[in-house]
């Protein structure tokens, strides 16, 4: 209730601070999972001016589907997989650059 009263600032820098807490006590602890992935989604999030509708599809494809492909291997395969059994739709666009080398 403290973080929705002091406003989006405060919220975003209490989700840090957890996943901060999560990574100290994945180090800590075998049964505690942390995926860089999680970080990876946060600091997208609250980048400034990431989410306006021209750049966010020209960032995805030139940057952060490689990024994400990097931090968890087989997501944008995965990410395919849900799409066509969920929605029944197939990417209409070339596949994102391969982190690897070139495209898949």
């Amino acid at each position: 209730m403290l973080e929705t009263a002091a406003g989006p600032g405060i919220g975003s820098l209490a989700d840090l601070a957890g996943l901060m807490l999560k990574a100290r006590d994945a180090g800590l602890s075998e049964d505690e999972k942390f995926r860089f992935s999680e970080l990876f989604n946060w600091a997208t999030q609250n980048t400034p001016w990431v989410n306006l509708f021209y750049v966010r599809p020209a960032l995805d494809f030139l940057m952060l589907h490689s990024l994400r492909e990097v931090a968890s291997p087989g997501a944008s395969r995965r990410e395919d997989e849900q799409r066509r059994r969920q929605y029944s739709q197939q990417r209409w666009t070339p596949k994102p650059l391969d982190p690897f080398g070139g495209f898949r």
